[in-house]
């Protein structure tokens, strides 16, 4: 094998366990660890902590699995939503892609065993509920959205498992960021209607009519709003709170828009709004430690020495 069908089959590979959503997600945890479970704690010893490395890698290897697993199963279905995609995708085999995901899998339990019990009860649970949401849930609507929502915050549970330290400012994170998600998969549901109906998977806009979803998605709108506003209200998530006031702003606008949107390619760009937003308030964590007041002395400052 040269060297060039190597370098295919691993960027075929990195598509296949969707590898920018794993850096996304490392990204998320290591934040999520520095500036909301254990703020308290300085950096560098979060950082430099075996326990927690090894529960973000379990939660990186699942996840990977979990791609591996869903496209194992959806394959003929993406062909007609992402021919191209697929076509790479094939530059590996089925039978590399089962091996590959018993590998991660496992990999990860022994990490979790390394670690503790409790932790590795976690992710052996986490694994079941992937491979059954791919062999099983994904084909009933409604039901395959929540399911699906409360796998991928299930990594961020582990964190907490880890931790231990549940508040009510990392309950409304928390919720807000599960409802974001539960939108985003179900305008992805709008855009994915033609194959669904092909290949009999039951969505939510094919059960129960567009209109139907798009009051859904409104609702859910709605009470992300209000969560923002309680956040941007408590004020104690320092210069993050802009991150709420910005997402508020157009989840209004799409509360508004979203009874006029009509065609797929229109789904299509909403869905990948909500995927920008939500990798916007990954990077946004990190305006957590920085207070607004800081920022307005630091600006008077700046002023000062112009003048």
């Amino acid at each position: 094998m040269n060297a060039q069908k190597i370098i295919l089959k691993i960027i075929a590979l990195f598509s296949v366990v969707r590898g920018y959503n794993l850096v996304v997600l490392i990204l998320a945890q290591y934040l999520a660890a520095l500036f909301i479970f254990a703020p308290e704690v300085s950096h560098r010893q979060l950082l430099t902590n075996p326990r927690l490395d090894g529960i973000i890698l379990c939660s990186i290897l699942c996840v990977a699995a979990g791609y591996i697993i869903n496209n194992f199963y959806d394959l003929e279905k993406d062909e007609l939503k992402r021919p191209l995609q697929v076509y790479l995708q094939k530059q590996v085999s089925q039978g590399f892609k089962l091996t590959v995901y018993i590998l991660l899998n496992a990999s990860a339990l022994i990490i979790a065993g390394l670690i503790s019990l409790k932790v590795f009860i976690f992710f052996l649970v986490y694994q079941f509920l992937v491979w059954f949401y791919s062999h099983k849930i994904n084909r009933f609507a409604l039901i395959k959205n929540f399911y699906l929502v409360i796998i991928r915050v299930m990594p961020f549970f582990a964190l907490l498992v880890y931790f231990d330290n549940f508040t009510f400012n990392l309950a409304l994170h928390a919720v807000f960021v599960t409802i974001l998600f539960l939108i985003t998969d179900i305008v992805k549901d709008l855009t994915s209607q033609k194959a669904d109906l092909i290949y009999g998977y039951d969505s939510i806009p094919i059960k129960y009519g567009i209109d139907f979803t798009k009051v859904l998605i409104a609702g859910l709108l709605l009470i992300d709003i209000i969560i923002g506003f309680i956040i941007i209200y408590k004020n104690d998530v320092g210069a993050m709170k802009y991150f709420f006031i910005g997402a508020d702003f157009c989840f209004i606008i799409i509360f508004l828009m979203i009874w006029k949107l009509k065609t797929s390619q229109e789904y299509k760009i909403l869905h990948y709004f909500f995927k920008g937003m939500i990798v916007a308030g990954v990077f946004s964590i990190v305006l957590i430690e920085i207070n607004p007041l800081t920022l307005q002395t630091i600006a008077q400052n700046f002023n000062q020495r112009i003048k």
